[in-house]
């Protein structure tokens, strides 16, 4: 099992490195951002990834910590981690102690890098401006509700990014958060810096 993984791996960076060269790239970015919700408020650091599969469409990354309304530890990360962290919170079915038990961690992990939360649409109306609307529908936050516990959340938002040289980007962003648990709906702004590779 571990041999049909590592294949997988390879075949697929292998694949995504030959179309990316010829249709995108890989855009890292250290980023801060503020959420409101109501009369809360949620700050947070940390980094996305943009990974480019066609020059117009990219699929979304992010990870970030920082502090909530009662500046008690909140995350921000793809829904599939989150589903991956309940998975050791509650359920034992998937980790057994039997003799495959190893490979479904590593199944798990690939599957937890690989699943993006979203896309991201980019037009290039100038040489030095790239405007980003995306849509993030499975990603999730530990604590925004101040309960310790991982929720998951749809973000709709667009993203500027100004490049004063052409692999470099400074990228504020902003849009609208739902929580799926409650209903609740909040706004979010944010900065970026990031690299084209």
């Amino acid at each position: 099992m571990k041999k049909q993984i590592l294949v997988g791996l390879f075949l697929i960076s292998f694949v995504f490195n030959v179309y990316s060269q010829t249709k995108g790239k890989f855009r890292i970015s250290a980023l801060t951002e503020i959420s409101f919700f109501k009369n809360k408020t949620l700050t947070s650091y940390g980094f996305s990834g943009e990974f480019f599969v066609h020059r117009n469409f990219s699929l979304n990354y992010q990870y970030s910590i920082g502090y909530n309304q009662s500046l008690d530890t909140y995350m921000h990360y793809p829904g599939t981690v989150a589903g991956l962290v309940e998975m050791f919170r509650t359920d034992t079915y998937y980790f057994s102690y039997s003799a495959n038990s190893e490979n479904d961690w590593v199944y798990l992990l690939f599957i937890t890098v690989v699943i993006p939360e979203g896309v991201s649409f980019h037009t290039y109306p100038r040489k030095w401006l790239e405007i980003a609307p995306f849509v993030n529908p499975f990603a999730a936050d530990f604590n925004i509700l101040d309960n310790r516990r991982s929720t998951i959340t749809l973000s709709l938002g667009i993203r500027l990014h100004i490049k004063p040289v052409p692999n470099f980007s400074i990228s504020p962003h902003f849009g609208l958060k739902h929580i799926y648990r409650n209903g609740n709906v909040g706004s979010f702004y944010g900065l970026s810096m990031g690299v084209l590779f």
